[in-house]
């Protein structure tokens, strides 16, 4: 939340004027964590001129305390301002993830950076959201552990980790994430038959059996019982990789079903 401060914004720069020390003493106490100072010195400034950025920080505090009606009031009013004000929209995309929403604030996140690709901090915020977004599609046992439980949220959990790892971004941690998600999904791809047993006797079963028709049918010099033969082996075997092949992760959710506490996407 803090980290965007860092932004080099066009035309920043400002008179030192009461208000503009105000700021300055808001956001350095937003930065250290002490919240109620920090809403005094941005409610000063917002009251000794009209600048966007006070409202930015007023939602920052919100934003850190939970308060979300009121974060998204002030990043409103930032951007009825300045509708171009990257902050606030920064404050927007983190306003949504911290709702559970995190997969809404991509778009604006990604045009945002495809503007700015080589600004570092618009990339951390994207990258960030992407994590976000990982979490929140998958679904959590009851002792709190995020699993793949479905195509859907397999598709996206590759789709993040790839987009983290092209970012590359400079923080080790959502690096390491990613690349571990990406690992997750590579072997959650990964066939396999369950039960094995069975699947390998009925696969057995079933060639023969197609393999016997096809022979009685070519020695009693009938074309029908060979295209049965076949037909009916082909259709035999499907039914069996369809029954019992397995992707790693349907495996595993099909296991922990009963444990799962929250569904994800």
């Amino acid at each position: 939340m803090i980290g965007k401060w860092q932004i080099e914004l066009p035309g920043a720069g400002h008179e030192p004027s009461e208000g503009c020390r105000a700021f300055d003493r808001g956001r350095s106490a937003l930065v250290a964590g002490r919240l109620d100072e920090a809403t005094v010195e941005f409610e000063r400034a917002a009251g000794l001129r009209d600048d966007p950025l006070d409202q930015v920080g007023l939602g920052d505090v919100h934003l850190a305390r939970g308060h979300w009606q009121q974060a998204a009031e002030c990043y409103r009013r930032a951007l009825t301002a300045d509708g171009t004000n990257q902050l606030a929209q920064l404050g927007v995309s983190q306003l949504l993830v911290g709702q559970g929403r995190a997969a809404e604030a991509i778009p604006d996140l990604e045009r945002m950076v495809a503007e700015r690709p080589d600004e570092p901090v618009l990339r951390y915020y994207l990258a960030s959201t992407w994590c976000s977004v990982a979490e929140q599609c998958r679904s959590q046992t009851c002792d709190e552990v995020l699993v793949i439980t479905s195509e859907d949220q397999l598709r996206v959990c590759e789709q993040a980790a790839r987009r983290i790892l092209q970012l590359d971004v400079d923080d080790d941690e959502l690096t390491r994430g990613a690349r571990r998600l990406l690992a997750e999904v590579t072997a959650g791809r990964r066939w396999s038959w369950a039960p094995e047993g069975i699947a390998v006797s009925l696969t057995v079963l079933v060639i023969s059996l197609g393999f016997t028709t096809v022979v009685a049918g070519g020695a009693l010099d009938s074309v029908g019982l060979v295209i049965a033969g076949v037909l009916v082996g082909a259709a035999l075997l499907y039914l069996i990789v369809l029954r019992f092949r397995r992707q790693a992760w349907q495996l595993r959710a099909e296991s922990i079903a009963r444990s799962i506490a929250k569904p994800g996407l």
